[in-house]
């Protein structure tokens, strides 16, 4: 039951989220701001609860505080090292000045961000279902505004909206290995999961402070403020009350 979970809902989060991005691309190439504020900020807060209600707190029941921080904030900084060495990271305007020549490498990045994700889902399921419920319900709301952000970057700069779609797919399979990876070690090495969990839980925090944030920063008006916080609030919220809910009916 276990593996049925992490399969489906590696597909889902990546798979799924490529078509509901091509779909909402299809129905209107340019979001509303306040949607777009909206749907960033939900995915911001998702993400942040994930990790901080959810993974790191399960780390630190298996490994000292000390040591669980330590391998969260060296993950913050690999992530950084990585983002620098290969750009994984994601614009959402189609204006993208890192991103208007490097087409392919959007792809090869978004390849290595959803492997990391399904490592993380993985994971997560292995602990429990609702930490997995949680973290599969972060990935997702991440990585719907991610690809409508690749789709609109590379359709912007000459790519056909099929041709877009159709990458988009093939560089978020890479999720389903990810997650039969960790499976697979999970089963047979069990005392690396908290360490894995913790890198997985500072890939999430790294995506919502370097990735998604600047995208928050340029707004400044008070009303759209007020709708970052509903949505980031939001997302922390649906994380706490999975896990509410959860600890609830034990």
């Amino acid at each position: 039951m276990t593996l049925f979970l992490i399969v489906l809902f590696s597909l889902l989060g990546s798979v799924g989220s490529v078509l509901v991005a091509a779909l909402l691309f299809g129905a209107k190439s340019n979001p509303s701001p306040p949607l777009k504020t909206l749907v960033l900020s939900y995915a911001t807060g998702s993400l942040l609860g994930a990790a901080f209600i959810g993974m790191i707190p399960h780390v630190l029941e298996a490994l000292p505080a000390h040591r669980a921080l330590a391998i969260v904030l060296a993950g913050i900084v690999g992530f950084f090292v990585l983002e620098k060495l290969l750009i994984w990271r994601h614009c959402h305007q189609p204006d993208c000045r890192v991103h208007a020549q490097a087409g392919p490498l959007i792809l090869i990045g978004d390849g290595v961000h959803n492997f990391i994700d399904g490592i993380a889902l993985a994971l997560a399921f292995q602990h429990s279902w609702t930490l997995g419920a949680a973290t599969a319900l972060a990935v997702i709301a991440h990585e719907i505004p991610q690809e409508v952000g690749d789709i609109m970057i590379l359709v912007h700069h000459g790519w056909s909206r099929g041709r877009a779609v159709g990458y988009n797919v093939v560089s978020s399979l890479t999720t389903l290995p990810g997650a039969l990876l960790a499976y697979w070690a999970g089963q047979r090495v069990s005392g690396l999961a908290p360490y894995a969990l913790a890198v997985s839980a500072a890939s999430f925090i790294y995506i919502a402070l370097a990735d998604l944030t600047p995208d928050h920063r340029e707004q400044t008006q008070l009303r759209t403020t007020l709708l970052q916080c509903v949505g980031i609030a939001a997302g922390i919220g649906t994380i706490a009350w999975v896990h509410l809910t959860s600890h609830a009916g034990h």
